[in-house]
């Protein structure tokens, strides 16, 4: 638990941390507030009405807001893990560690402890960011905001939030095996872009038999985790999506397996001065 705690108290402090919750929070209100603010265009209603309803109109835009947290902060959340982690190995603090008698495998898993409670307090304030500009996207368009306070989709909401917290730490532990294994940052920055790209863009050129393995992957399945629906009319490129309970048990599948490969690697790793 010590090393937890001094863990969460350094990567505060860190400005990757502050860094990246800005530009997701930034990313969600420019979406919710473009789509406001384009809501009663003539040419842009004709082909997007439904997709604007459901990002604009409560109790729906919360699941918009979800979409959106796993959508810009799932890479971001990657990207940030990757970079965190790598500088175990610049700068030493793994060797350091490791000298004072803690064990490897503790010292990672205690590390990522760390490093999920950041991002799932980023999480929540990605979310309450998101929130408030869908109701400023909602004003801009004209929109009421009678679900807001609806009772039964709040109950719903909050399982959801709990979902999509699981789903960005499942993530994290992928962005978090990929810079340990490669023990830097920028080789692991690099290696979960690639795999989120190739994971986006390679089911649009493969088969229908092939293209259904891809629902597996860890954005696949922590898309599907949260058991939002996603905008009218709008199918997924990977297939028929996952059933929500089987998504999360994939995503957690992807977050224990992530973080055994993790440690496994620094046991076996040569640390040297």
């Amino acid at each position: 638990m010590t090393l937890v705690l001094a863990g969460v108290r350094k990567l505060r402090t860190r400005t990757a941390t502050l860094v990246g919750l800005l530009i997701a929070v930034v990313l969600l209100a420019i979406e919710f507030i473009a789509v406001g603010a384009t809501y009663r265009s003539s040419t842009t209603l004709a082909d997007q009405k439904a997709t604007y309803d459901w990002m604009l109109t409560f109790p729906s835009a919360y699941d918009a807001v979800m979409s959106l947290v796993i959508g810009f902060g799932g890479l971001i959340a990657l990207i940030y893990v990757a970079a965190v982690s790598g500088t175990e190995w610049s700068w030493g603090t793994l060797r350091v560690a490791v000298a004072r008698g803690e064990s490897r495998s503790r010292y990672v898993l205690a590390t990522f402890a760390s490093v999920a409670i950041v991002l799932l307090i980023g999480v929540l304030a990605m979310f309450a960011a998101g929130v408030l500009a869908a109701i400023a996207g909602a004003a801009l368009a004209g929109l009421p905001l009678n679900g807001l306070t609806d009772g039964p989709a709040l109950s719903q909401t909050a399982l959801k939030l709990a979902r999509s917290g699981v789903a960005i730490v499942g993530l994290g532990a992928v962005g978090y095996a990929a810079a340990m294994v490669a023990r830097s940052q920028m080789a692991g920055i690099g290696a979960v872009i690639g795999f989120y790209i190739g994971s986006a863009f390679a089911p649009f050129f493969l088969p229908d038999a092939i293209k259904e393995i891809f629902k597996y992957l860890p954005f696949s399945a922590a898309g599907d985790a949260i058991g939002v629906q996603g905008p009218p009319g709008v199918a997924t490129t990977t297939g028929k999506v996952l059933d929500p309970g089987v998504a999360l048990a994939v995503t957690l599948v992807w977050l224990v397996g992530s973080l055994a490969f993790a440690a496994l690697a620094t046991e076996r790793a040569e640390i040297t001065n």
